[in-house]
Order: C-alpha cells, then structure tokens, then sequence
C-alpha cells in the first residue's frame, strides 16, 4: 500500500507542460494547461496575452486557461525604438511615420465615417502604455514599415465587418458616458514581434497574423481601455455585459482583460448594423 501510495502523492493533477506552454513574464514561470478545443471554440477563445495590455499579476479561472488557445511562446526579444517614431501619437500622429508614407486604400473600401471614428477613439489616449511601460513608439514603428499612415496601418488593418461592429459598440459606449480608447488595434507579424512578456506566437494572433488571420485588413480584435487609462474596469464590464449584442467577447478576464475580439457571429451581426446606419443615413439625407 506505501509503495502505491507514494508516487500518487507525489504526482501532480496536472498535465507536464510542454514547450510552447511555457511563458516567462517579468521573471515569473506561468504554465499553461492544454486542453483540445474546436474551430469555433478556438476562435472565441484567442490566446492573446502580452505585457502591452495584460494585467499585472493576473490570474484566470481553470476553465479560462483550459479554453486558451495553444499558441504562444517565449518572448524575450528586446527592439531599442527607433528615433524617429518615438514619442505621443499627440505629437507624431500620423506624420511620425515620414514624409514617404504611402496611404493604401483597399478597393472597394473608401474612407468613411466608421474609419474616422474609429481613429478619433485611438487618438484619445495618445500615450500607449501600460504596468511594462510606454510602448506609443511601436505602432508608428510597425506603419512606417509597411508604408503607410499610422490610422491606415492601426485601423484599415482591422477586419471591414469586425470595424462595423466595433463601430456600433463605440458609439454605444459613448452614449452610456465611457470615454473609451485603444490600446492596440491591428497588429501585424512583425509588430507582435516587438511584443514583449505573454504573447501570442508571430502570426497567431487574432489582432492580424498572417497564420490566424491572413494579415492586413483581417484583424479582428484590440486591447481596450479609457482615453485617460483610468478605470478601464468600467469598460471591460461594460463588454461584458453588452458585447454579445455587437458580436464582441472578453476572453480573457484573468489574464488579459483589455483584449476583446469578434464572436462568430460577426459577420451576420455587422451586416445588420451596416444596414441599419445606411438606412438611418438615406433617411437623414432625404430630410
């Protein structure tokens, strides 16, 4: 009986980890438990955790960290910002990125009012930061490289009916009196590699991965807050409360509470909403 009884005292509830499973962050060693998931579930559970927008310390439920997707790994890279992109958006906009910067459209896609919207709500808090620290220089850094305008790169990027939505919760948020900004909007491979701390891996991620996504134009989540960086709390309990009906989800509350993304049933949900505002639209020009 001592001998059976040993080596199950010994062991451990919990699955060995493996390698993709392990995360350094600030020194601490967080172990990830894999669980098998569906397409579906995959897709509403993004495992999307960087220092840019997770807590300090967080800590998700079992079933939090058993829905989260399995593609993450180490981040220990260290850029120096360049000279030229850094700074506040408030200063740089979108000129930090160079007289040479190309502004691409995508066809079919003029600029209207769901774009400039939504670039006034990322101007908002113009200085991107966080417990790591001020990161502002990374997105300019990223657009510069692709050449483009900063908003062309941060909000063109983001998915056409993923904008829509986030468009109608915008203003929704707005009429409730939240003065709500962004963190993070698209981000490309190469801007996730300027991500440091619990990351999902180059190209998985749902903000734009070429792997998960197919890259620009198809992002389909941020990192969320207010445009002062006070009492983001309000915000994520706002979504959490409200989201479902803009096709939007917070995955993770424990460990990455800024980070929302769309559910999926976007695509029916911002064809909806992009009926209703073009109707209201025709109505108010024939008045």
């Amino acid at each position: 009986m001592f001998f059976v009884a040993l080596p199950l005292a010994l062991s451990s509830p919990y699955p060995t980890p493996k390698e993709r499973a392990w995360i350094v962050d600030g020194g601490l060693l967080r172990t990830v438990a894999l669980a098998p998931i569906g397409r579906d579930e995959a897709i509403e559970a993004e495992a999307d955790v960087e220092s840019e927008s997770g807590p300090e310390g967080g800590h998700g439920s079992l079933a939090d960290i058993l829905s989260w997707e399995p593609t993450f790994t180490l981040a220990s890279l260290s850029i120096d910002p360049d000279a030229d992109v850094t700074g506040s958006l408030g200063s740089a906009g979108a000129a930090a990125i160079g007289p040479d910067a190309v502004l691409r459209v995508r066809p079919g896609e003029p600029a209207d009012e769901v774009d400039d919207y939504l670039w006034d709500v990322y101007l908002r808090n113009p200085i991107k930061k966080d417990g790591s620290g001020d990161f502002t220089w990374k997105d300019p850094a990223a657009a510069k490289r692709a050449g483009m305008s900063l908003k062309d790169y941060v909000i063109r990027g983001m998915d056409r009916d993923f904008r829509e939505t986030l468009y109608h919760m915008g203003k929704a948020l707005d009429a409730d009196g939240y003065n709500w900004s962004m963190l993070s909007a698209f981000r490309d491979d190469f801007r996730q590699r300027l991500a440091s701390g619990f990351k999902a891996s180059v190209g998985n991620s749902l903000h734009g991965g070429s792997r998960r996504t197919g890259g620009y134009g198809h992002g389909r989540a941020i990192d969320i807050t207010t445009a002062d960086g006070h009492d983001a709390e309000s915000v994520w309990h706002w979504i959490d409360r409200n989201g479902a009906r803009f096709a939007m989800s917070r995955p993770m509350p424990g460990y990455d509470p800024a980070h929302i993304q769309a559910r999926g049933n976007y695509l029916q949900i911002a064809a909806t909403l992009r009926g209703k505002r073009s109707r209201y639209a025709t109505a108010v020009a024939h008045d």
